[in-house]
């Protein structure tokens, strides 16, 4: 399972760069994803079958965030992703605010 491509093809409506980890763009509304953990969910004959991972994804603008969180959850699940929880923040640093979607996907291995 490729979460990678899950990922930005569940996002990509939205319209922003949406990348692994880490943000080159320049811009300033993007969103990045990491992986949190990732571990077999069903196994059988001694053979790891489906894996269940855990990614957050994070929503960084310097706008109010409110009606694009509710698009990212809802494109996530239409992606196949349960939403475990979401949090806000405002980065001083970067003056930018921050949403964190904790969430999980179960699929096929095939890696």
């Amino acid at each position: 399972m490729n979460i990678n491509a899950i990922v930005v093809t569940a996002l990509g409506s939205l319209g922003l760069p949406v990348t692994p980890n880490i943000n080159l763009t320049g811009d300033t509304e993007y969103i990045t994803f990491n992986y949190m953990d990732e571990r077999p969910t069903l196994i059988a004959d001694d053979t790891d079958l489906y894996d269940t991972t855990v990614i957050q994804v994070h929503y960084f603008t310097k706008t109010n965030p409110q009606q694009k969180k509710k698009d990212l959850r809802r494109l996530l699940r239409a992606g196949g992703f349960v939403i475990h929880n979401t949090m806000e923040f405002y980065e001083t640093d970067t003056a930018l605010n921050h949403v964190v979607v904790d969430c999980s996907i179960d699929g096929v291995i095939n890696d």
